[in-house]
């Protein structure tokens, strides 16, 4: 019996070293670090060059890693048209200091657009980057006329709520503290600003270069009706006493 002691204090003594290492790894093992995309060279960058986004990639690195001047991937826009102030080797940080800065906003906006500040639309505002081209949805109260049951009475006037496309394709020009610059023309861009004053407005992503639905006619308009139109052939349910339970069917006869 006395011989069995040794073996067994050793294997109590093994077991106890393998839990200390164990609680040493999980105590050294940290929590994955977020990441940043930033601006990267998909090739070698000349000094004096001029930019182009195509002579650029997004490189996801630790955020810990990230230079301070390094250019967010959500302002790669901002690169197209400047100069390189120093070379810049295959898959490094293009950084703001390696760029001349020459080029301001006012070039990203195309010929005859007016760029429009859209304020934060909730939804996929916060996803959307630089070059995205978007619908803007309004809902917003309209007056309606509602003839009266005397007909020689004036029709009376009463608020009806719509949903309805705005700008079936808009084309983001950058992102940044939750606001949206959008490129329109100038009369669009009038009905914009106003919209934003008396509509809430909802942002739907498109595919880029995508050619059909803009007519904003193609859409149509929600509204109650249409709301109502969808109980149409519905029957109401009956709610189970207990809830969270499932009930079993009658047999069919």
């Amino acid at each position: 019996m006395k011989n069995y002691i040794p073996l067994v204090l050793a294997v109590l003594l093994g077991l106890a070293a393998v839990l200390a290492v164990a609680r040493l790894v999980a105590k050294n093992k940290q929590a994955p670090e977020d990441m940043a995309a930033v601006v990267a060279a998909t090739r070698k960058i000349s000094e004096g060059e001029d930019l182009h986004t195509d002579a650029v990639m997004k490189k996801s690195v630790p955020l810990s890693a990230r230079p301070a001047d390094a250019i967010p991937w959500s302002k790669v826009a901002l690169i197209e048209g400047q100069k390189a102030k120093k070379t810049v080797a295959q898959g490094d940080y293009v950084l703001l200091s390696d760029i001349g800065l020459t080029r301001g906003m006012g070039n990203l906006v195309g010929e005859g657009e007016w760029a429009v500040t859209l304020m934060a639309a909730g939804g996929i505002t916060r996803l959307v980057q630089p070059g995205d081209e978007v619908a803007i949805i309004g809902t917003f109260n309209v007056e309606a006329a509602v003839k009266s049951a005397d007909l020689s009475a004036p029709s009376q006037k009463t608020a009806k709520e719509v949903t309805m496309v705005l700008f079936p394709r808009v084309r983001v020009l950058d992102n940044s503290g939750g606001e949206l610059v959008v490129g329109l023309p100038p009369q669009q861009a009038q009905v914009l600003i106003a919209a934003q004053r008396k509509a809430s407005l909802t942002l739907a992503l498109r595919k880029p270069g995508d050619a059909s639905a803009l007519s904003r006619l193609d859409a149509g308009m929600v509204d109650a009706e249409t709301l109502g139109a969808l109980l149409n052939n519905l029957k109401p349910i009956q709610f189970p006493d207990t809830p969270g339970t499932v009930e079993k069917s009658a047999p069919v006869k």
